[in-house]
């Protein structure tokens, strides 16, 4: 199969591959994956109505289309060829709708799932009606699908689906039984979907086809820019941690994407950056902290500060002061900074004590307020504050050779375990060590979680609990083993700003993996979530905001 990335007519990047899924999604929350043969129940047509998320189709099928034997990516669509067809597949940015259009009219089978995404029960049933050119297909009171078709019937039949990749990755159940409905038959398909019947009509008849202008840049960095402003939604003023099973909100996500997500809306970036300072240190779903958040949003200030007025930077400095109140008190031992299990970005370990991480950003937050003192004598207080912790991180971390992951302050007990939040810490800090210390930790790390395929691992190769292989929605190898591609971009940006030409070599087989997963892997033209430590694999969720976000930041940085 060929996958091509059109930038223009002529200029193009392409490749044959084994197989290729492709995911389009607009700012209204809504997506659509399809991979050409359906193999989880997250593919299809997914739309968000009410703050919830449903399927609605589950495949299209073209009657003799045959095999798909190539992919286009347009950024704004998708054309896909097959053996005896051609396809093209557009998701409207105006409404709840996407248009199918083929090269020649033809026979084509709509398979129905209508359900919340996570539900299990079973699709709803429904009944049809047609209004002029629209067949109106209602679910049940609150949920209508229109479509602008001349001819169809009605074949309602309920067949049972295998989905062969929620089996690869442990994530049960792996069959469903779906309608197998409408029998279509054209050139040209119109959806739309709303909560009635009124409302539907409306969506279906707003939908214009519009081409969005194109930076002039490499196209692996317009598909991660395509892919994370694809994930943007208006309404809410958010962005998704990622398509197609992270259609939510998370703080943390959010805040790691906070600066590709500024360059892309400079509106969008203030008003998450406002939320993440309001919302602080509460906890979300589970009780359990995104205790980083915070962190990473002061973090982030950098680049929201351009954009802010001077009583917008005087209220985040209040925000901050008070935020380093609370770490202060609550959640600080002999004058480091502590947290619970589970409230790390490593969130399928306990990881409680005193983290790497966690005492860069509470560094950065004496740092940042130092920056924005007026006054000597408040400089001079952040200041002496930040000496003092520094001093301890330092003591406890930091052996001359390593900087370990973990520390005990309550039993003064190390945690001698590699892990790469030591790139975390040196992007949030880098003041930490001087530029030969971190050299010197750099290559001892590198030496412990570099995977030849260009990434970094979760855990020491050599630990008991690492994992070659991606376990799936089995969490054992999340951050035991898995390389995360945002991390493996972060890691890229810190070894260029420590020094780019001693790790050159890392920094270029890092970029030219993501670059790979992003082009002619997973979703084509989406940055996806992890690999296997193994080998170089796009798994888990297939359009991956941080990833794109981190990605996007290393293609601006680093020139070689």
């Amino acid at each position: 199969m060929k996958v091509t990335h059109f930038l223009t007519t002529r200029k193009k990047i392409e490749k044959e591959i084994d197989t290729a899924s492709f995911l389009l999604s607009n700012k209204l929350g809504d997506y659509l994956w399809m991979s050409g043969n359906t193999k989880s129940r997250y593919e299809g047509w997914f739309c968000r109505l009410d703050e919830k998320m449903y399927r609605f189709i589950e495949e299209i099928e073209v009657e003799d289309g045959g095999n798909v034997l190539a992919v286009g990516n347009f950024f704004n669509h998708i054309e896909r060829k097959r053996e005896n067809i051609e396809e093209i597949f557009y998701l409207s940015e105006s409404s709840h709708s996407f248009v199918y259009e083929l090269t020649e009219k033809r026979n084509i089978r709509i398979f129905f799932d209508v359900k919340e995404s996570y539900s299990s029960l079973p699709p709803k049933d429904y009944t049809i009606t047609r209004e002029k050119e629209f067949l109106i297909i209602k679910f049940d009171p609150h949920l209508y699908l229109a479509i602008k078709t001349q001819q169809g019937d009605d074949i309602k039949e309920i067949i049972n689906k295998h989905y062969s990749y929620d089996q690869s990755r442990n994530s049960p159940p792996f069959t469903r039984n779906v309608y197998k409905g409408l029998l279509l038959s054209g050139k040209r398909f119109v959806f739309a979907v709303a909560s009635s019947k009124k409302d539907v009509l409306r969506e279906i008849k707003k939908i214009v086809l519009k081409n969005n202008p194109k930076e002039k840049r490499d196209i692996d960095f317009l598909c991660a820019k395509n892919a994370l402003d694809s994930l943007f939604v208006q309404k809410e003023n958010g962005v998704y941690a990622g398509l197609p099973w992270f259609f939510h909100f998370w703080q943390r996500d959010e805040a790691i994407s906070l600066k590709s997500v500024t360059e892309i809306d400079k509106n969008i970036g203030k008003e998450v950056f406002f939320r993440l300072m309001e919302s602080g240190l509460k906890k979300g779903p589970g009780g359990v902290r995104n205790i980083d958040t915070i962190g990473w949003a002061v973090k982030r200030a950098e680049n929201i500060f351009p954009f802010l007025n001077v009583s917008e930077k005087e209220k985040i400095k209040r925000k901050i002061k008070k935020y380093l109140e609370e770490f202060l008190w609550a959640f600080t031992e002999d004058g480091l900074f502590v947290n619970q299990s589970y409230e790390t970005w490593m969130d399928s370990l306990k990881r409680d004590g005193a983290r790497i991480e966690l005492q860069a950003m509470k560094l950065n937050m004496y740092k940042t307020l130092r920056l924005l003192a007026r006054e000597k004598s408040e400089k001079d207080f952040y200041e002496k504050l930040e000496s003092e912790m520094k001093s301890k991180v330092r003591k406890a971390f930091f052996d001359g050779e390593n900087l370990y992951d973990g520390y005990y302050p309550k039993r003064s007990q190390l945690e001698k375990v590699i892990r790469p939040n030591i790139f975390i810490a040196a992007y949030i800090y880098p003041e930490l060590l001087s530029k030969k210390e971190w050299i010197k930790c750099i290559n001892n790390a590198l030496d412990k979680l570099w995977l030849p395929w260009g990434g970094v691992s979760t855990l020491d190769k050599t630990d008991v609990n690492f994992c070659d292989w991606h376990t799936g929605e089995d969490s054992r190898s999340y951050h035991q083993g898995d390389s995360w591609f945002y991390l493996n971009n972060l890691t890229a940006i810190v070894l260029y700003r420590i020094d780019k030409r001693r790790f050159k070599n890392y920094i270029k087989k890092i970029m030219e993996a993501s670059r790979e997963e992003i082009l002619f892997m997973g979703a084509v033209g989406c940055h996806g979530e992890v690999s296997s430590a193994s080998e170089l694999r796009s798994e888990g969720c297939v359009n991956q905001a941080w990833s794109n976000a981190l990605y996007i930041e290393a293609k601006r940085e680093i020139r070689f």
